[in-house]
């Protein structure tokens, strides 16, 4: 499995509508595609910004292709982010699960 990591930060005031719309965009359209294997939403309030981590779980890399392109380091970023004044990470990392637990 892999894991596939974004951060993005918005300001506080933006951070509750910006989950929404993080659900609504990323998280909507990934749980879509074949070879999808879930979604973590992770949240930390830093001052007057909100940082949100967006982890994706795939099942091989052309499930990843499928969600992010042929440059799967780059971040899929969407129409309506600049509404919520995002600071976007416009790269991502991939990581492989060796070992994974539910909480």
């Amino acid at each position: 499995m892999i894991a596939r990591t974004w951060r993005g930060r918005v300001p506080r005031r933006h951070a509750d509508g910006f989950e929404e719309h993080l659900m609504t965009t990323g998280v909507a359209q990934s749980a879509g595609l074949p070879g999808h294997a879930g979604a973590h939403i992770l949240r930390k309030e830093t001052g007057d910004e909100v940082e949100f981590v967006l982890i994706t779980y795939w099942t091989s890399w052309e499930a990843v292709q499928r969600f992010a392109g042929v440059d799967v380091s780059v971040a899929v970023l969407y129409p309506g982010d600049e509404n919520f004044e995002l600071i976007p990470s416009k790269t991502v990392d991939h990581h492989q699960v060796v070992f994974a637990s539910q909480p």
